[in-house]
């Protein structure tokens, strides 16, 4: 993976939403989930919270791996599928 590091961008958040979690900005009075990120899943949350405590990209992928067992590839590809959705979202801000 070529990114060193990733940030949540000001304002982004992860809130339960009738049951589902979605990232939405914090000043959206509707609650909507942005384009793309309708809802995320059990591994997304655990991710985000990572992130949200500072874990740059090579953290999360060992903290996947860990978590569900899995190995490091498959971990780097979880990790790299919930940062796409992130990036393509503008939630993150991230360093190559």
């Amino acid at each position: 993976m070529n990114i060193k590091s990733v940030k949540i961008k000001e304002g982004y958040i992860l809130r339960e939403l009738g049951g589902e979690f979605c990232i939405f900005h914090e000043s959206d009075s509707e609650n909507g989930s942005l384009v793309g990120l309708p809802s995320v899943n059990e591994t997304c949350v655990f991710l985000w919270d990572r992130l949200a405590k500072g874990a740059d990209a090579q953290m999360l992928i060992e903290a996947v791996a860990d978590k569900y067992g899995i190995e490091f590839e498959d971990a780097e590809y979880e990790v790299g599928e919930f940062l796409a959705k992130l990036i393509h979202g503008d939630v993150v801000i991230i360093n190559k």
